[in-house]
């Protein structure tokens, strides 16, 4: 039991063996609080009984370090460590570098995560997820004697930007820009296959069997700065074939490569860098109209670069979208479309399909207004005809009395 002492701090005995002789082997611990008392006694039990070492509190940069290198870096990929470092360096590190875990509050924590309201779900998920990580992390190894951000509430995401399918017109300018330039072909592949942009990136000439007009879809491009390299695919659902149309085929076959060569390469045979793949990106919807002006301001650094002056309107995934509602409209069951597409849930071409009938339904609501309306127009202007009609035929008021009354 725990006794108060002149000085008035807690002492407690804690039991963590016998000696030879059967007598116990005690070690004694002194603290300000019954609570902080307990906490000590608990560290001298996991350490001489269950034969852990009693770890002292860390600067929150080395632990995360530790826990990064050990418990995360290992199993993501090459993709994954770049978001993580990034978190790291630009917000986590900043903001707690230096803290000592133990000094780290929930409500310091919960202010941090509030910082990043109206950011992208993704953003806000990868903060979170690693603070917690890292804590629970911290809480199982002793460091810290509670967990604070376990209480921590997300703030709301940006509402994402709805994807879409193209209109007539980017379909028009999409198709012109596909036959007239250079790298009409890589935006060929997005149109034609629905692919993401790192599956694209991705394709070697033996993922293509042109006597059954396939295309294996089995590795996918990661960037790590602007380095790119071969990544997973981002579910096993994407390892998948697909359908090659005859319009594709025939642009194919005109430059068709090595089996192990990469279909979108430099020169020196490796895939595009990520530099390379912005500026072409930006060329392609230049060609087909689709960009928007940036502002630019004094600050603005290179000036004179087309990357600093324009904004494409349009990403690859607006192309795997596109593909998406071209499945729909072509009748394709939502279940080989989930192949097709490579989603690993159900649900997720099911809703793509729910939101392309709702958007159906609205069109056709708007067409038969349009319908109604025509006719409740044509309504007026035979009813305006049919009155001045019998204006026309009406015949005058003739008097009986009159020789001719009656005869015409």
């Amino acid at each position: 039991m725990a006794k108060k002492t002149p000085s008035g701090k807690y002492r407690g005995r804690v039991q963590i063996g016998v000696d030879k002789d059967g007598k116990p082997i005690s070690k004694y611990v002194s603290a300000k609080t019954r609570r902080e008392l307990e906490q000590k006694k608990e560290y001298i039990r996991h350490h001489y009984v269950d034969g852990h070492p009693i770890r002292e509190d860390l600067p929150f940069y080395q632990y995360a370090e530790e826990w990064y290198t050990l418990k995360k870096e290992p199993f993501i990929s090459d993709a994954s460590r770049s978001a993580y470092r990034t978190m790291f360096n630009k917000h986590l590190l900043p903001a707690f570098g230096l803290r000592h875990l133990r000094a780290i509050s929930a409500g310091e924590i919960q202010a941090f995560v509030n910082s990043f309201a109206d950011s992208s779900k993704s953003q806000i998920t990868l903060a979170v997820g690693t603070l917690k990580a890292l804590f629970a992390s911290a809480y199982a190894e002793g460091i810290i004697e509670r967990d604070p951000s376990v209480s921590n509430i997300r703030p709301k995401a940006k509402k994402k930007t709805e994807r879409r399918a193209l209109t007539d017109q980017e379909t028009e300018n999409v198709l012109h820009t596909i036959q007239n330039h250079e790298h009409g072909l890589f935006l060929a592949v997005l149109y034609y296959l629905g692919l993401r942009r790192g599956e694209a990136l991705g394709l070697q000439w033996g993922d293509f069997d042109f006597d059954e007009d396939l295309v294996h879809i089995q590795r996918d491009i990661d960037y790590v700065g602007s380095t790119a390299h071969d990544g997973a695919l981002k579910t096993a659902a994407a390892n998948r074939y697909i359908p090659v149309p005859q319009e594709l085929r025939a642009m194919l076959s005109k430059v068709r490569g090595f089996p192990q060569q990469y279909v979108f390469h430099t020169e020196e045979g490796q895939p595009w860098p990520q530099s390379s793949f912005k500026r072409i990106w930006l060329s392609l919807m230049e060609a087909s109209y689709c960009v928007e002006e940036r502002e630019v301001t004094k600050a603005t650094k290179r000036k004179n670069d087309i990357i600093k002056q324009l904004k494409p309107t349009l990403t690859p995934h607006y192309f795997r979208h596109n593909y998406a509602t071209l499945l729909f409209e072509a009748g394709v069951e939502p279940l080989i479309a989930m192949k097709i597409l490579g989603h690993t849930d159900y649900q997720t071409t099911a809703n793509i399909y729910t939101h392309l009938k709702s958007e159906m339904m609205k069109k056709s609501s708007v067409d038969m207004e349009d319908v109604f309306r025509r006719k409740q127009e044509a309504k007026g202007v035979l009813a305006k005809a049919k009155s001045a009609k019998e204006k026309r035929s009406r015949k005058p008021a003739v008097d009986a009395s009159l020789p001719w009354a009656g005869r015409f």
